[in-house]
């Protein structure tokens, strides 16, 4: 936004007062008053659309219908990806180490879980036992690690002779007094009061639905186990990852649902319309659904880079549809309100700065392509994808709402 605010600043007052201290515009004023009618921009694409909008708008409507509903099926296969291996190319040492561990060494990704109470007490060590029994449970889960692991060996080897926990609080008590108590590996699994313990854990899977899966299972066995004598709480990466995958869905719905609002209120507030600010989100409202769609079918996953480039597209995308409406408006102010003379000089003048402006900007996100980081390779030509859409709709779908608006208009005059 801050950005924005100076690039805006600069085209006002520093961009004229340069050209006139310079007097490029002057030395070039004839040069400009000539037509050029060889221009390839106008020959080969406005001058011929600027013919389709004005005498086939409903063959653009059907075609912008057609797009939409193919993306809005799109919709529905777009992943989510939260998984930080993920955010590396498939040659990339980091992803590649990832690999080894989850193939070779049951994953990278911690589990925690705690237990909240007297630690000595064969309960509670049972209950730890019985959670690691549970976990195994899990595909994605191998091995865990606990201060009952450790009971259980001491008991074997010092104790009962069986890989147990000992079935009162007093073989525990001395068992622990003489093998456990000094113990530095101790440290890790239970604090100095003895009133908490972790078990420690790791999962393999790197797919989201696989976390969202065995958080669901954790969460059902908590439910049912967790008491007052014992408390148990779970957390992790499996567990964050969950977390951030459900707030990139609310993320995305929200923040572009107050930005879809916020511009329709402000555009409408500076046409002196509503009715024209919502008529300048329909291009880009258009555009989104169809970059929704190309990722869905793509595969390309909703992650924290790709949630942003919606938001980012509709605030510079929208500037199209206003150079568009602005000057029909003035156009058909100074033309006793003729739409397709106004929308021809819009095509021709405004369009080709708004095929400029999309093919500069278009450009300066596709270098994010060469990026390292996969996100922002994906952020890059979504963004571009979004100028793309948000550039053609405004140079034709827009100018066909335009036109179907302005002849329902026409014909409410007429009946009058």
């Amino acid at each position: 936004a801050l950005g924005t605010f100076f690039a805006a600043a600069l085209s006002l007052f520093f961009i004229p007062a340069l050209i006139a201290a310079l007097s490029i515009y002057n030395k070039n004023a004839s040069k400009n008053n000539q037509v050029n009618k060889n221009h390839l921009l106008d020959n080969y694409f406005l001058i011929p659309l600027k013919n389709l909008l004005i005498k086939h708008p409903k063959y653009i409507l059907t075609t912008w219908s057609i797009l939409i509903l193919i993306s809005i099926i799109g919709i529905f296969l777009i992943q989510r990806s939260v998984d930080i291996q993920e955010y590396f190319r498939k040659d990339n040492p980091a992803r590649t180490a990832e690999n080894i561990m989850i193939n070779k060494f049951g994953g990278s990704k911690p589990i925690f879980v705690l237990f909240k109470g007297d630690v000595q007490s064969p309960e509670v060590l049972n209950m730890i036992v019985e959670t690691s029994n549970y976990m195994k449970g899990s595909p994605d889960v191998r091995a865990t690690n606990s201060v009952a692991n450790l009971v259980m060996e001491v008991n074997y080897g010092m104790g009962e002779g069986i890989r147990r926990i000992p079935p009162n609080k007093d073989m525990i008590e001395q068992l622990w007094a003489f093998t456990l108590d000094g113990n530095d590996i101790l440290k890790t699994y239970v604090n100095e009061d003895m009133t908490e313990a972790v078990l420690i854990s790791k999962f393999m899977s790197p797919d989201n639905k696989a976390k969202i899966e065995f958080a669901k299972y954790m969460d059902k066995f908590i439910l049912k186990n967790s008491s007052e004598e014992c408390e148990i709480l779970i957390t992790g990466m499996p567990f964050v990852d969950v977390t951030m995958d459900r707030s990139l869905i609310r993320s995305q719905f929200g923040s572009l649902s107050i930005a879809l609002i916020m511009v329709i209120i402000f555009v409408g507030l500076i046409l002196r319309s509503l009715k024209t600010g919502f008529f300048a989100t329909i291009p880009i409202i258009a555009a989104i659904i169809i970059l929704f769609g190309v990722m869905g079918f793509a595969g390309i996953p909703l992650n924290i880079a790709t949630v942003l480039v919606a938001s980012v597209a509709l605030g510079i995308g929208i500037d199209y549809s206003i150079h568009v409406i602005s000057n029909v408006k003035y156009l058909m102010k100074s033309h006793d309100d003729d739409i397709s003379h106004a929308l021809g000089e819009t095509i021709l003048v405004s369009g080709k700065a708004i095929v400029i402006n999309v093919i500069s900007v278009s450009a300066g996100f596709l270098i994010l392509l060469f990026s390292e980081m996969v996100p922002l390779q994906y952020f890059g030509f979504l963004v571009a994808l979004s100028m793309i859409g948000s550039g053609v709709g405004s140079l034709t779908l827009l100018p066909v709402i335009l036109i179907l608006d302005n002849r329902r208009v026409l014909r409410r005059r007429s009946k009058r």
